[in-house]
């Protein structure tokens, strides 16, 4: 264990960004010792690093070494003022070692950077608690909840506060100031029991008793089950004297819910009516003269008093007895109505407004009722949304001038609910034309237009409000609301060529306005039109300095710029505030990527490697900086600095299969077959049609490994114009080895006059990476040269530019000399190689020459070839039978020819190649010129193994 903890503590590093890993890795842990060594370390390499500073403070905090704590962390909140991770380590600090007041200072600091932060406020709440200090305490909370008035433990903590405060007042006799305080909690809260007692009690004592019953009924609305304000009630009501109505109350109350107020509480206020009705003896007069059948004055009076004074008891028992004698009667039908609505009887009330509707449908207040009735009934079905049953009520509606602008109004919310914007826009304007003043149907109707997407009008309507109203900020409000989801629109459609103008109107209004600059920058940058997106991400940073997300936006337009530099310098200074912020390396590494490419285009190919391995330093999951650095290294650079420079990558990545691959094929510039066949293998391709043509490359590949070649010709030369035919066959052998290769070479004729063969030997050898040579020594018989000596040199260029320059000495059977000076040239494209040779050639007594040019073309993935050749001058070119054509060395000819080379396999090739030759002779024309043609053909097949 002893051994375990050296280990641990004897970690040495050279860097102090190691240290740095270390100890966050620790805290992350938990092992708050181990990272108090490490940070300390750290600073003995980099004094000033304020990083480890803050890991040290913050390891000691845990530790409980509160002072060097302290002593750490403030000498990096002297250099960091607004640092929001110290000033946390230090409030949790101060909290702990009491020292309260500097504690709130910390947190003061704290939300001057973060205003609306809950958690620091509830943070200086408790601290003022801790200390003691109520009274600030409870000022914070009230400030706090005029931040948060939705957060319930917010606003239960509020409220507890307010209650008090409410009881203090009361007990200072400050009633309306008490009355203030519960209403505004009743207002926040309207099921605060508390708050509803303390109005009551409030009420109660300044002596409003109607008062206190009002606050009651409302308290009910909300805890209409609550048993303590249910009696409050029915007390308030016998000390009002309205007996009969706190009788018809209890009656109203479920009798399981409450059983004590019908056991116990009924019968007392049924006595309490008794006393009560001993004083009041004109009432009590007129009552026994209607129930004796008195006149209609004495059944006047009771029902007017009934109802007045809430004895709904007596009421509908004198209404029932006079409407069973008269059940047409007007008068009581209306008074009838009144009690049900009173006694809040809503099913009798709606019967009794039907009923009278439908006996006196000309009545006024009737009528009015009825239609109030109606009302309620659409807006309880449009609630429900059953727009089908609330729709023909509104429709009758729009008739009653009572009505016409509520009905209107309902017609056009469900109109839109439905989303019948047409029907909604005629209904907007009928609304319009019953009061042309109200600016709320005019945005209504621009609203509408917005849900339309019908945005120029809409703008045009909230233009002209803007217009007449220039001192109402709402209506510029909703412009600049209406410009921005309108521009979202427009680039949505990918119409960016009008965002902008109508982007710059919102701006006008609103120059800071921070989604509208956001827009701006965007639809700059997809017109594009670069210059004015710069533009715009230096207006928007003009107002948001320190906005990350607008500097971003800056360093793409400067990057889409191709100024690059900028770019860059605007991500290095973001890449040094948020040191572990991924986005921004990973932006800053897209840059240098563009930035190589520019390089690259431009063809300066160090510049360009040099961004891309800085790209791919940044973020090295960024697979195009990669390749395309391999790909400069492998095409610009020497094979063996391309292959050095890969296995640094591979030391990182060692099972990386791209640069595996890659290095396959360095080895294949190399000629190293073997190497580059095991390394390309790790080439991953998921088209299975791609992997099929790539597997065969690798059977190439595998086939230049074969150090055997044997090739077979045979050739045939035919003309149209002499009786001339004659064949050739030849044989050839090479071997090869790393850098040498060995070969035989045996060519037979045969004609009428015999047999001609023609042996021989060559030598080539690999010089240095681009420069190869080759010699050879050829002896023949009849039809063949007696002998035939060569070399020839062959150099490699960059771009795939290439020469070669040779020797020949011929001697032929009739012991003329020759000697031939070739030179040539080409250039290799992809799968195109053009190249041109020069064969100048003397006798001593005669100078000729040839000049040849050809073309050969891969023509699939197997590498099949087609060539085309032409060639012209005194000495005839023919790429099969050079040797056997010497008898025409004295003649003008021109020569075309063609061909294919078909790739049997990645080891065998057949060969297809013709050619014409016409030439001007006098040999076989008794001394006059003739023009002759020759055709040659050639079938060779070449073989590895």
């Amino acid at each position: 264990m002893i051994l375990s903890q050296l280990n641990i503590y004897s970690q040495i590093y050279d860097s102090s960004d190691l240290y740095f890993e270390e100890a966050k890795k620790n805290i992350a842990e938990n092992n708050f010792a181990k990272a108090a060594k490490m940070s300390w370390r750290g600073l003995q390499i980099s004094p000033n690093d304020l990083d480890l500073k803050i890991l040290l403070g913050r390891s000691n905090l845990q530790l409980g070494k509160y002072d060097t704590a302290r002593y750490v962390l403030k000498q990096v909140y002297e250099r960091r003022r607004k640092d929001i991770d110290v000033l946390q380590y230090l409030v949790n600090l101060e909290e702990t070692t009491k020292r309260y007041s500097d504690a709130i200072c910390f947190v003061n600091e704290l939300l001057e950077i973060t205003p609306y932060s809950r958690g620091w406020w509830l943070k200086k709440i408790n601290i003022y608690k801790e200390m003691g200090n109520f009274q600030e305490a409870e000022r914070a909370l009230k400030r706090l909840y005029q931040i948060y008035p939705n957060d319930t433990e917010i606003g239960r903590a509020y409220n507890d506060v307010m209650i008090g405060d409410g009881y203090e007042a009361i007990r200072n006799k400050k009633y309306d100031e008490a009355n203030q305080i519960y209403k505004t909690i009743i207002d926040n809260n309207p099921s605060n029991k508390e708050a509803y007692q303390g109005i009551i009690a409030n009420e109660m004592m300044k002596g409003s008793k109607e008062n206190a019953l009002q606050f009651t009924e409302r308290a009910l609305l909300e805890l209409k089950d609550d048993l303590s304000l249910v009696e409050k009630k029915i007390g308030l009501l016998v000390e009002l004297g309205r007996h009969g109505e706190a009788i018809t109350y209890i009656r109203s109350l479920d009798r399981a819910k409450f059983p004590t107020v019908y056991s116990k509480t009924l019968p007392y206020v049924m006595q309490e009516t008794a006393v009560f009705s001993q004083y009041n003896d004109s009432y009590t007069v007129y009552k026994k003269i209607a129930e004796e059948g008195g006149g209609g004055e004495a059944m006047d009076i009771v029902i007017n008093t009934a109802l007045g004074k809430g004895y709904y008891i007596d009421a509908e028992y004198f209404l029932k007895k006079v409407l069973s004698r008269n059940p047409d009667n007007k008068k009581y039908l209306i008074k009838q109505m009144q009690l049900y609505k009173a006694m809040l009887d809503t099913e009798n009330y709606n019967k009794a407004v039907l009923n009278l509707h439908e006996k006196f449908p000309d009545d006024t207040d009737i009528t009015y009722a009825y239609n109030k009735l109606m009302y309620d009934t659409a807006k309880d079905y449009i609630l429900g949304k059953q727009y089908d049953k609330a729709l023909p009520i509104l429709n009758d509606l729009v008739s009653s001038p009572d009505f016409t602008k509520e009905a209107e109004q309902q017609i056009y919310s469900i109109l839109l609910e439905q989303e019948k914007f047409d029907e909604a826009t005629d209904q907007i304007d009928k609304l319009i034309e019953l009061d042309p003043e109200n600016p709320d149907y005019l945005v209504r109707k621009s609203t509408l237009y917005q849900k339309m997407q019908m945005f120029d009008d809409a703008l045009t309507i909230t233009r002209d409000l803007e217009a007449k109203y220039p001192l109402e900020k709402k209506y510029t409000d909703l412009y600049v609301s209406q410009v921005e989801e309108y521009a979202t629109f427009l680039m949505r459609e990918e119409k960016f060529q009008q965002v902008l103008p109508i982007v710059e109107d919102g701006l006008t209004r609103q120059n800071n306005n921070k989604t509208l600059l956001d827009i701006a920058i965007n639809a700059s940058s997809a017109i594009p039109d670069y210059q004015k997106g710069i533009n715009y991400s230096l207006s928007a940073l003009s107002f948001y300095p320190g906005n990350k997300n607008f500097k971003l936006k800056l360093s793409n337009m400067y990057t889409l710029n191709k100024d690059y530099d900028k770019s860059v310098a605007i991500l290095d200074s973001l890449k040094k505030i948020y040191i572990y912020d991924r986005k921004i390396k990973d932006a800053l590494a897209e840059v240098l990527f563009f930035k190589g490419k520019n390089f690259e285009d431009e063809g300066l190919a160090d510049e360009a490697i040099k961004s891309y391995d800085s790209a791919y330093y940044l973020n090295p999951k960024d697979d195009g900086s990669l390749q395309r650095l391999i790909n400069l290294y492998i095409t610009n650079k020497p094979n063996e600095e391309a292959l050095e420079f890969i296995n640094k990558k591979l030391k990182k990545t060692p099972n990386d299969n791209f640069l595996r691959y890659k290095k396959g094929v360095v080895f294949e510039l190399m000629k190293e077959y073997d190497s580059a066949y095991y390394y390309q293998k790790y080439r991953v391709i998921d088209n299975p049609y791609e992997k099929q043509e790539w597997n065969i490359a690798l059977e190439t590949l595998r086939a230049e490994q074969l150090r055997n070649i044997i090739g077979i010709t045979y050739a045939k030369a035919t003309s149209d114009s002499l009786p001339f035919s004659t064949s050739l066959a030849g044989l050839t052998f090479n071997r090869k080895y790393e850098k040498n290769t060995y070969g035989a070479v045996v060519n037979y004729a045969a004609r009428r006059l015999g047999v001609g063969v023609q042996p021989g030997i060559n030598f080539s050898r690999i010089l240095n990476k681009t420069m190869y040579a080759d010699v050879g020594v050829l002896v023949g018989t009849q039809f063949f040269p007696k002998f035939i000596l060569y070399g020839n040199a062959y150099k490699e260029f960059k771009k795939g530019y290439d020469a070669q320059a040779g020797l020949r000495f011929s001697r032929l059977q009739d012991d003329t000399n020759f000697i031939s000076l070739l030179l040539g040239g080409g250039r290799t494209w992809q799968d195109i190689v053009v190249s041109s040779k020069l064969n100048l050639m003397t006798d001593s007594d005669f100078f000729y020459f040839n000049l040849m040019a050809q073309t050969r073309i891969n023509v699939n993935t197997r590498q099949d070839k087609v060539t085309v050749t032409i060639s012209g001058g005194s000495a005839p070119f023919d790429n099969q039978l050079p040797e056997g054509q010497a008898v025409f060395l004295n003649f003008s000819n021109v020569s075309v020819g063609a061909g294919y080379h078909y790739n049997i396999s990645p080891r065998t090739i057949l060969a297809i190649d013709g050619t014409w030759t016409n030439f001007q002779s006098n040999t076989f024309s008794e001394g006059a010129f003739a023009f002759v043609n020759q055709y040659n053909l050639a079938f060779t097949i070449i073989t590895k193994f």
